[in-house]
């Protein structure tokens, strides 16, 4: 039997699920935050927080005899404190402790974030840098107060009543793990920013120590990083003498990592995986 020819169209499937609503696009600005950054050529980036090392830690050295990054010298202070040395600074090792207390907090609050929202992220690396340069900026300007002793002509240098050095020790310490995060995120593992010791060794023990220089990347990396931590603490040191004081070195500090804070919009986008 044939179908009528005039019978109604079927009427459409009124309970078909709707086709999807395309996403809303992602301004240029967003996908450019949300970017990963190219790990190449970052270690430049390293090789300058092993100079900032070196730079703030001999400064705070000066100050007040305690350690920002390497906190192996801080353990051995903290130690000596169990027998009530030095002599000469009877509360050395409150310092260090705080130092060690506040880089460790940092590690794992800089970790843990970064970790959380993309650690090689344009907008997470951009961000770190200007929490640790605001940190630094923070710590410098309670100094700039004269609020903090920080000179060998302030009486309560080796512990006053109130401590009050503990509080630019734990914000500097603090953002010097931010930075140590950051060199270990952009995976430049032979440049550890804060510790030399290693560095040493693994130099000296290097099979091929003696290779030419397009030989042994590593090699040479490490090297800059102990040179780079080495030229820090010199310039630290010689802005501590300077009319600036300690000041000064932290206000060089601050600024190379808010330079640094804003190199990380215009540096290279990482290839599509």
């Amino acid at each position: 039997m044939e179908k009528d020819s005039h019978s109604p169209p079927v009427a459409p499937d009124l309970e078909a699920s709707p086709s999807p609503e395309p996403k809303p696009r992602q301004s240029s600005l967003t996908r450019r935050w949300k970017e990963s950054v190219d790990p190449t050529h970052a270690d430049l980036i390293c090789l300058l927080l092993c100079f900032l090392t070196g730079l703030c830690d001999s400064s705070a050295y000066n100050a007040w005899s305690c350690f920002l990054g390497m906190q192996t010298g801080n353990t051995i202070f903290l130690g000596l404190g169990a027998s009530n040395q030095p002599a000469s600074k009877p509360w050395g090792w409150l310092k260090s402790l705080v130092s060690i207390v506040t880089f460790f907090a940092g590690a794992m609050i800089f970790s843990f974030v970064m970790r959380s929202v993309g650690a090689l992220r344009r907008g997470t690396l951009m961000v770190s840098f200007f929490i640790q340069a605001s940190l630094i900026i923070i710590a410098v300007a309670l100094i700039e107060a004269d609020l903090i002793p920080h000179t060998s002509d302030d009486m309560s240098l080796d512990g006053g009543p109130l401590f009050l050095e503990l509080i630019p020790i734990g914000l500097l310490a603090f953002q010097s793990a931010g930075a140590m995060t950051c060199s270990r995120s952009l995976g430049y593992n032979e440049i550890p920013t804060v510790v030399l010791t290693s560095v040493y060794f693994d130099i000296a023990s290097d099979a091929k120590i003696a290779d030419k220089p397009t030989g042994n990347v590593k090699r040479n990396r490490r090297v800059g990083g102990v040179v780079s931590l080495l030229v820090g603490a010199i310039a630290g040191g010689w802005l501590s003498r300077s009319s600036g004081g300690m000041e000064s070195a932290l206000w060089l500090a601050a600024g190379l990592k808010y330079l640094v804070a804003i190199g990380w919009v215009f540096w290279k986008t990482a290839p599509p995986k």
